[in-house]
């Protein structure tokens, strides 16, 4: 999951965490468990992008509905309830 990761201190060329940061901001394709935790104890802004935000909706169709890939969603089955008793 890429994610998009925002300095503290502004504008700044370096590498942290093995990420290269370039006027204070950078990308990285996957972040380990250990460089995630860095970069928010730091006060690093750290934005995990959906990939289809690189890809476009589908990857190729720019006219498709986007899709989600955020949270889980559980459809709702629709049940009749019991008949009474009588």
């Amino acid at each position: 999951m890429p994610y998009a990761i925002t300095s503290p201190d502004g504008d700044h060329d370096e590498t942290i965490a093995g990420v290269h940061f370039t006027a204070g901001r950078a990308t990285a394709d996957e972040l380990s468990p250990g460089a995630l935790l860095y970069f928010r104890r730091h006060g690093y802004d750290v934005e995990q992008l959906d990939d289809a935000d690189e890809q476009g909706p589908t990857g190729n169709d720019p006219s498709a509905p986007p899709t989600t890939t955020k949270g889980r969603s559980r459809a709702k089955e629709e049940t009749t309830p019991p008949a009474p008793s009588r």
